[in-house]
């Protein structure tokens, strides 16, 4: 008899591991933040243009991760958080269309109020991800790393 995903401990302590992948791929999200302020206080709109790209770039790539394996087998688990991980996953979507409204911005203005839109931006952010770390460790039994 094939057993489901619920009662298989191998795939509970694998997911255990992701939670911790997940918050490190936050603070290094976190740090490629961080070099899109610092290339748009340098005053320069190329380098300012290529940080973030940078930093989409790695969101992208973590989101995948997350809406492709890490959110499916935890719905798996525990199929009463599917709606939470559908609003998670929806908010990537956003996010990515986000990201490509700033580059347009950027591209149109320069930096004239490029800060401040870069700011709600990123406030937004950081809600989504200590919302999704909460919901991940709750889960897990493990805190963000």
């Amino acid at each position: 008899m094939r057993r489901g995903p619920i009662e298989q401990p191998g795939l509970r302590l694998r997911l255990h591991g992701e939670v911790r992948r997940i918050s490190s791929q936050h603070r290094q999200l976190d740090l490629l933040y961080a070099a899109v302020v610092e290339a748009l206080e340098s005053g320069s709109a190329d380098d300012t243009g290529d940080a973030l790209g940078r930093f989409r770039d790695a969101f992208d790539a973590h989101t995948r991760l997350e809406d492709g394996f890490y959110f499916p087998a935890l719905r798996g688990l525990r199929p009463e958080l599917a709606g939470p991980l559908e609003v998670l996953v929806r908010e990537h979507a956003r996010f990515r269309e986000d990201f490509a409204r700033l580059a347009a911005r950027l591209s149109a203005s320069g930096l004239e109020g490029f800060g401040d839109v870069l700011d709600a931006f990123a406030a937004e952010l950081a809600d989504h991800e200590a919302r999704e770390e909460a919901l991940l460790a709750g889960q897990s039994g493990a805190g963000p790393a």
